[in-house]
């Protein structure tokens, strides 16, 4: 046995506080007017009301005919159930309609107005339910109703059991709830006949209001015989319906005399009259109307001549009503109501008529009251004034009350979204009592014998793709929507209603909710693949049988090449889809539910697996990432072959899907190493994606794709995948003008073209530079490196014009740079020719230097100003450096003198060097500032040298002598000045310095004079004494050495000073000591003889006596062979100090 919820339903107390101040609409406001939404003041007791028409197909109003007295109601008037212009076309009348709602009139509400439903709105529902409800502690008639909840929502429609059981008796549905009403509540049940009373009441108001829509002309009675066949029309017209439930069926008319009946007429949706906005649910193009079909075959459709919605207190109700409302001149909106004389108004009929205009906004009632259908007199009531009439007096506060407690008793009781409650009370009994409908049912044999589970199972569907719709939802109402949908589902029968179960709620964050989607997607293909006709030409694939997801070598699918081939029959394919070609191999009819629901399956499969396939690439599992991306577009390729017009919107998906497998393959190329672990996680395949596969085959042979899905083993095949991957996804922009409709996807996949493009360029690069470095010096460039060289720069160009078409400069810069270092790989490549001792800098070298450097120089131009990336920009004049520096090196140590003269060479070097030292940057702090120091002391010394060399090798031109020496001397200074301001250069230091002294001697050959003699070799033994920093270095070094003897070796950086090389630090010591024992002897001889010629000089004779000293420990230091490198340079250290002293510095 179901539930069964029983209340007593209590009167509540009389009588309330009056709050708020509500104010009349003022005479001339239309109905349109109030659109708006206005507030009755009603009478002694005050209660908050507003009402908005959302929705009106009324004419335009009429006014009212003010019959004369004495007319006789029981002679039709002239127009009675005639057309006319005032009637509206078609039969539309402004009487409403004479038939009564539909069991499913609030679902028609529902739907039109589904933004509301879940949300906004307490209650559904028609407004003689409303009505019936409020007056249920003053009346003793019977109560029958069905109730449903969506979220917040309750929509109530009346259940006639009376029909219903009729129906039953005939069709022998509902026999479960036939037995259960017989057996609980009434078990002598028979159906009740309408009396002759009530027809001839029925007749006699219809034409009342006939009379009344006459307007100007006199109510003129028809002839006798028209009179004779009264009876039989109005018949026809108030008792025709004989459609089998759920088709409407028919009720008393809405404006009556019975209190316990209608007050409502309702009237045709045609034409259809706009007041305000039309909330009707919104659609969209890949969402499938699964239930259109559903709901005409069950008359799901809102008839009501207005939808208002009524706020009554706290209470918010969505409101259909059919109540005839007349306007114009005076009274701009009054209800019209026909009264017998001879009956009072009693306390029924006033709440009747207060309900109606407080829900229809109508601010007056004209009451036409007559003594056996002969007019007597009327009477205009404020609607505020009804509560207080006499005889039908009664609180306002009251009925506010009754409303608040049996929204809060149906809200706490019919609690589960999906469930039919029925809310029952027997005729003279004061108990409520609510069944769930939905368990009872679900006891009998058949448990869809509901008939209401399909209106509900659509309701729940439409506000879940509702609310998947609005684009301001956030993810907490995901939650939301699949519980509706999952109730929408559970309602079903799937063998019989198999479209529901093709829904879910897309979602995209966890990868066990997007597994969760695939297991309804499965559920869906099921269901539609079981509904259609099994051809015996199906593939006879086995669902449990896993399908492999081949990888395959580079060379069995003709490299580069066969995918260009594969590239082309994709594009045509993407072409053909324009014109909407189509191919199923399962025979599915193009546009049955069906194919609708498997394109949509399809489409979210291919969706989930696209996000499956983006949180594995996050988490590194690239092979696993890379089996969801080719699960994703076999989707996408077998919606292609059923698809017949392609929307721009599932293009644009494709799109991304070939970008985020583009961006797969470039990780797994990148990822060499790890390939096994990539290649068990490809191959892996759970049973569900399995069986999903399988429904896919059915359609397609899922192939479209292979070009981009496949794992190779090939570096090279890897990355040309992934750059036809981007070239593809780029392709499909170009189609439907997706390009300008999404900027920003085609700036990313043209930004991942430009990159890819220079991976690609720098793995041929590579490859290039490792063929030349394997090749013999002496041969010459091979074909494969030069075919190598154009593939780098073809990648490079392209690439450079992808950055550009999207002005990313960086980018664009960084590529020229690559671009750059490839034509400096080509100027290497051309070194090798001819012997090391014959070699000269070949034209060859010179040629692609200077390309190179045109590059960096393109790449600063591409920049503008070092703002932009100052790390790139750094980057990039310091290999705009390296090469000016290289190549000015070449020529300097492999002059080319057989093709230019000496002092050609000499000026290009000059140039060369001083162009690297402009680009070199040794002030600015960063972590390559010591490699520019580094390299501006070596151009400085390199200068110093070949000004030096020219010096010793130059005869004749005494200005041209004069000029050289002052260079060499001022580049001799700054090398010095920047080998000092580096601690890992001592071996350089020293070796400027001992060139220095070199270059004062050699002056000193030229000199005649004793004093000019003297003075340079004052000079000399003052650099001599300078070196002490260099030692200094030398000997920290070397002790560090002997106390860490297994220090860890590391790297030297790029163009610094090698680690210190002992047999270096030996020859230049050797030197030294040579050196300076000649300039201590020299020094010694010249004191000596300027002594003997000249008076004493105290100054001169201590410089004198500390050379001698020095020179004497000096020449007993270099006579001990036993001496260790280290006491070597202490030695030189204590004589340098001693030298210093002596001197006075």
């Amino acid at each position: 046995m179901g539930d069964s919820k029983e209340a007593g339903a209590e009167s509540p107390p009389a009588g309330a506080a009056a709050r708020g101040g509500l104010s009349l609409l003022s005479q001339g406001e239309s109905e349109e007017s109030s659109a708006q939404g206005s507030a009755l003041f009603l009478g002694g007791n005050e209660v908050k009301s507003r009402a908005v028409v959302k929705y009106s197909s009324a004419p335009p109003r009429t006014a009212f005919a003010r019959l004369e007295e004495k007319t006789d109601l029981k002679l039709p008037p002239a127009n009675w159930l005639r057309e006319s212009a005032k009637l509206g076309p078609a039969g539309t009348t402004i009487l409403g309609n004479s038939k009564k709602s539909k069991p499913f009139s609030s679902f028609g509400m529902a739907y039109d107005f589904i933004d509301s439903v879940g949300n906004d709105v307490d209650v559904v529902s028609d407004s003689e339910n409303i009505k019936k409800l409020l007056k249920i502690p003053y009346s003793k008639s019977h109560v029958s109703m069905a109730v449903h909840r969506i979220g917040r929502t309750l929509l109530l429609d009346e259940l006639d059991i009376q029909e219903l059981f009729m129906r039953s008796s005939q069709t022998g549905d509902w026999t479960w709830l036939k037995e259960f009403y017989q057996r609980l509540i009434d078990q002598k049940w028979q159906r009740k006949k309408k009396s002759k009373e009530h027809w001839y009441q029925k007749a006699i108001l219809s034409k009342f209001l006939y009379y009344s829509i006459n307007g100007d002309g006199a109510a003129q009675p028809v002839p006798a015989a028209a009179e004779q066949q009264e009876p039989s029309s109005a018949d026809q017209t108030t008792d025709s319906d004989g459609a089998s439930w759920p088709a409407p069926f028919e009720m008393p008319s809405s404006v009556s005399e019975d209190p316990s009946a209608s007050s409502q007429g309702s009237e045709p949706l045609e034409p259809s009259y706009i007041v305000g906005h039309v909330a009707s649910a919104p659609t969209e193009q890949n969402l499938t109307t699964l239930f259109n079909d559903g709901e005409n075959s069950q008359g799901l459709k809102n008839d009501f001549v207005r939808n208002i919605l009524w706020t009554f207190e706290d209470i918010h109700m969505l409101v259909g009503s059919n109540m005839p409302i007349f306007g114009g001149g005076r009274y701009p909106a009054v209800s019209l109501r026909l009264r017998d004389n001879n009956k009072p108004i009693n306390v029924l009929t006033g709440i009747d008529y207060w309900l109606d205009n407080l829900i229809c906004n109508v601010p007056e009632l004209v009451m036409c009251f007559h003594v056996n259908g002969i007019v007597q007199k009327y009477e205009m009531i404020k609607t505020e004034e009804i509560p207080n009439l006499e005889n039908s007096n009664f609180s306002t506060k009251v009925i506010k009350d009754i409303a608040q407690n049996i929204l809060s008793f149906l809200k706490s009781n019919c609690t589960k979204e999906g469930h039919t409650y029925w809310l029952f009370k027997a005729s003279g009994s004061d108990i409520v009592k609510l069944y769930d409908l939905t368990t009872l049912c679900e006891e009998t044999e058949d448990k869809y014998q509901n008939p209401f589970t399909m209106p509900v199972a659509i309701l729940l569907y439409k506000v879940a793709c509702n609310m998947m719709m609005k684009k301001n939802q956030n993810k907490k109402h995901y939650g939301t929507i699949r519980t509706l949908l999952l109730n929408c589902v559970k309602l079903l029968d799937k063998s019989r209603h198999p479209q529901p179960s093709c829904t879910f709620p897309v979602c995209h964050d966890t990868e066990e909710r997007c597994r969760l989607v695939l297991s309804y997607v499965l559920e869906g293909l099921k269901s539609v693949d079981s509904s259609i006709k099994k051809e015996s030409d199906l593939p006879a694939a086995d669902p449990n049988t896993p399908i492999p997801l081949k990888y395959e070598d580079e060379s069995t699918r003709g490299g580069p090449e066969g995918l260009e081939k594969q590239m082309a029959l994709f594009l045509d394919k993407m072409g053909s889809l324009q014109k909407g070609n189509y191919s199923s191999q399962s025979g599915m009819i193009p546009g049955s539910w069906q194919h609708k629901m498997k394109l949509q399956l399809i489409l979210k499969s291919s969706k989930a697996y696209y996000v499956l396939s983006d949180a594995a690439m996050s988490l590194q599992k690239y092979g696993r990432a890379l089996r969801y991306i080719k699960l994703a577009l076999q989707s996408h390729d077998t919606y292609c072959c059923l698809c017949t017009n392609m929307l721009s919107e599932v293009l644009l998906f494709l799109s991304q899907y070939l970008t985020l497998c583009g961006d797969i393959q470039l990780m797994l190329a990148q990822n060499a190493n790890n390939r096994a672990a990539h290649l068990e996680e490809f191959n892996y395949q759970t049973k569900e994606d399995q069986e999903i596969l399988h429904s896919l085959h059915r359609e397609s042979p899922c192939q479209g794709f292979a070009w981009a899905t496949d794992l190779s083993t090939d570096l090279e095949s890897q990355l040309s995948v992934s750059c036809k991957c981007y070239e593809a996804a780029n392709e499909i922009l170009q189609f439907s003008d997706l390009k300008s409709q999404n900027p920003e996807h085609y700036v990313q996949v043209l930004k991942r073209m430009g990159n890819i493009r220079n991976e690609i360029g720098v793995f041929y690069m590579n490859q290039a530079a490792a063929l030349q470095s394997e090749r013999a010096v002496s041969k010459s460039v091979s074909t494969a490196e030069q075919q190598l060289w154009k593939k780098s720069f073809s990648c490079f160009e392209k690439g450079i014009h992808n950055f550009e078409s999207i002005d990313d400069a960086t980018n664009a810069a960084l590529l020229l740079c690559n671009t750059g270092r490839l034509m400096r790989i080509c100027a290497q490549a051309h070194c090798g020719a001819g012997d090391e001792f014959k070699r000269e800098f070949s034209p060859e070298e010179g040629l692609y230097y200077n390309k190179a450097v045109d590059y960096y120089l393109k790449a600063l131009r591409s920049l503008g100003t070092r703002d932009i990336h100052p790390a790139v920009w750094d980057s990039v004049n310091w290999e705009l450096s390296t090469t000016y520096f290289t190549m000015a090196t070449l020529q300097q140590d492999y002059a080319p003198l057989s093709r230019k003269a000496q002092e050609q060479i000499e000026k290009e070097v000059s140039e060369a060097m001083m162009k690297s030292l402009k680009h070199c940057d040794v002030d600015s702090v960063s972590a390559r500032q010591p490699l520019c120091q580094y390299r501006a002391a070596t151009i400085h010394h390199r200068l110093a040298s070949m000004y030096h060399s020219c010096l010793r090798n130059q005869v004749g031109d005494e200005h041209l002598r004069k000029q050289h020496r002052v260079l060499a001397d001022l580049h001799y200074s700054k090398a010095v000045k920047l080998f000092q301001l580096l601690k890992d250069a001592p071996c350089e230091l020293l070796r400027v310095q001992l060139e220095r002294v070199a270059f004062a001697e050699f002056q000193m050959t030229s000199q005649n004079s004793n004093v000019g003699k003297l003075k340079t070799l004052s000079g000399a033994l003052d650099i001599m004494v300078r070196t002490k920093h260099a030692f200094q270095l030398l000997r920290k070094e070397l002790v560090e050495e002997f106390d860490q003897p297994k220090r860890e070796e590391g790297a030297p950086a790029a163009d610094s000073s090698p680690s210190l090389s002992r047999e270096e630090v030996i020859k230049l010591l050797g030197i030294f000591e040579s050196r300076l024992s000649f300039l201590l002897l020299q020094s010694i001889k010249l004191l000596s003889s300027t002594k003997k010629k000249t008076s004493s000089n105290t100054e001169e004779d201590a410089v004198l006596k500390t050379n001698k000293q020095t020179y004497s420990q000096l020449l007993r230091a270099t006579a001990n062979r036993n001496t260790t490198l280290l006491e070597r340079i202490d030695v030189l250290l204590h004589l340098l100090d001693q030298l210093a002293r002596g001197s006075g510095q």
